[in-house]
Formats: structure tokens, sequence, C-alpha cells
């Protein structure tokens, strides 16, 4: 059942602003700077069998409750919050579900392949618009079929919804080396595009979004997308952390990462601790732990100072950690300790 909404955002103590017209181990972004990297170094950003690690021992302590398409597996974490998970490509994209007594968001809408709005309306019949925690392809793949999006008040994020992305930038992620099981019935590669797509809500620091009874509060962390955002559930003590965090390589080498900001965001997150016993993150696990956050800065904290064990090749190193990576540029940490 298809019902439009308006996506209700209130500011703290009830000022309200007004709606604007306006990653597996790994998964790679579609960011135009990664698209002109000349060498990726495949083994350190993408390993040969990187399906090897299927199925993730994760979702067997999670209540699935079905496969869709034979694309999405849907899991629910909490009473009104499902991951839709999209195990067969390499991203491993998760949206997630996130449903109030009066209406719901789908966090981010992955690549765009399977038919993620059908999945939406077999799970509510509430209705449902888009908060995109940032805009790289593998999180906006199925914006256009939703009347409303909200996403950061950044020009970068903005410019990147209505630009869309055209057929021949997308081939490159339904090839072999990112597919490990079929496409779904009815996908037409050929004609697969993200259509350009006005935000209808445009999303601040602090902002909360009042789903009926549940309450979602945005806070900007900047680093991996200039306009990242993440998203608070208090009442349910979970953090949608969108690319921020997920378990796998934290992609620090990418020419769009602000690094110096990432770290800056993540200590942010990793104050308020507290207030979060789980991570749901927006690629290969949705449930994790909320003690991984202050690790991530730690682990941060011990590349720059020289330390940290990694592998190293064509420019890049991956340093690993207790349920994560890191992967930067060797010279990222090179002028880090030499500062």
């Amino acid at each position: 059942m298809r019902v439009a909404g308006l996506l209700c955002v209130v500011v703290f103590f009830g000022l309200a602003t007004a709606c604007a017209g306006e990653q597996a181990q790994d998964q790679p972004e579609a960011t135009e700077a990664a698209e002109q990297t000349p060498d990726r170094a495949p083994e350190l950003v993408q390993p040969t069998e990187w399906w090897s690690v299927h199925p993730r021992p994760v979702y067997a302590s999670l209540e699935k409750v079905g496969t869709y398409q034979d694309w999405f597996d849907v899991y629910e974490l909490a009473e009104g919050t499902y991951a839709i998970y999209e195990p067969n490509q390499f991203e491993e994209s998760i949206c997630y579900l996130v449903l109030g007594e009066e209406r719901g968001v789908i966090i981010d809408t992955g690549n765009g392949i399977g038919d993620l709005r059908a999945v939406v309306e077999e799970l509510t019949d509430l209705p449902v618009s888009v908060i995109n925690t940032h805009t790289h392809y593998d999180h906006i793949g199925s914006n256009s079929l939703w009347d409303e999006v909200a996403v950061y008040d950044h020009p970068d994020e903005i410019a990147r919804l209505r630009t869309g992305i055209d057929n021949a930038r997308l081939q490159r992620y339904i090839t072999d080396e990112y597919l490990w099981k079929p496409l779904p019935e009815g996908f037409d590669g050929a004609t697969w595009t993200f259509p350009p797509t006005e935000p209808t809500t445009l999303m601040h620091d602090g902002d909360v979004i009042d789903l009926g009874g549940r309450t979602l509060e945005v806070i900007f962390t900047p680093g991996h997308a200039a306009g990242h955002a993440c998203l608070l559930d208090a009442a349910n003590r979970i953090l949608f952390t969108g690319d921020h965090f997920y378990p796998g390589p934290l992609y620090a080498h990418e020419a769009d990462v602000d690094i110096d900001l990432y770290v800056e965001s993540n200590h942010k997150i990793a104050a308020r601790v507290d207030e979060y016993d789980h991570v749901s993150a927006g690629h290969n696990d949705p449930w994790v732990d909320a003690e991984v956050i202050p690790r991530v800065s730690e682990a941060f904290d011990a590349i720059f100072s020289g330390g940290g064990e990694f592998t190293e090749g064509d420019g890049l190193r991956r340093y690993r950690f207790d349920g994560f990576d890191v992967l930067i540029r060797t010279e990222q940490v090179l002028a880090k300790t030499s500062s």
C-alpha cells in the first residue's frame, strides 16, 4: 500500500525546522574519486574470494523474517526495526526499516538492484519515507521509489542526489567480481540507473525525527562523506551508523575521505556510547556491540603513533583490529607520524 507522508523533523527544545524543497569483509565506494584511482590494490581492498565469509555467523543469532525476491534477507532486530540485507553483492548493503506508531523510515536504500519498495510494503502498511545517511551509490539505489527523501544539509550530498547515476557508471557493480549469486528476476542491468532525486527534507545536527511514539536523533558525523550523519534511536538504544562504522575495512584511503573529520566524528559518538547498546551498520553485520566505537578511536591513535599491525601493497596499508580493519594510504600514515 503506497501512502505518501511528510517527514516530520523537530529540533531539540521544540523548535521546528521547515521541510526544504530542495562493507563482506569489504565494500567499495562509488565516488568519482574512487573510480579514478589507477590502482586500488585489489587484494587489500577486495579479496578474490570475498564471498567465502558467508554465511556470516551473526545472522544465525538474529530473527529472520524471510528472503524476498531471492535478493533480500530480512531480520527483525527489535520491535519495529528490520535489517534488509543484500548478501549476494560485494557491498553487502543493509537498509533499515524503522517503524513508529504513525509512520516509518527506511534508512538508506541500498544498490537499487531488487525492488526494495515491495519488501517494505510486505513489512508494514504505515507510510514510509527515506533517510540517507550519505549519498554514495550503495546507499541511494532505490531512492526514486519513494516521494519523501531526507539527507543532511550539505552541498555535496544534495548535489549527488540531484545528479543521479547513469547506466555506464553502474555497470562495474554487476560484474562477476561483484556478484556471487544471480541477479533477481526482472532486474535489467542494461537499463539500470539512479534517477536524480530532489531531497524533500534537509537534516541538521541535533534534529529529531518523530515517527509517532519513537524518535531518531540526527548526529552529524562527517569524514567518510562530507555530509554523513548517524541516527540515534535512544529509546531502543540503537545507533544507525551508515558507513561511519561497519565491521570490515573502514575506508580511510579514498580521495573524498577527510580523516581528521572522521576521527573527530568518532570521538563525538564515542562520547555518547552510554546512550546505545548496539550499532546497526550500513554493511555486513547489523547488530554490533556498542563498545566497538571507542575502540575505533583507539585504533586511529595507534596507527598515527606508528603502531598497529598491517599488510601493505601499492601504496595502501590494511591495519587489522578486533572486529574491523582500517584501509589507509601509506602516505597518510607517514604524514601523520612525522608531524
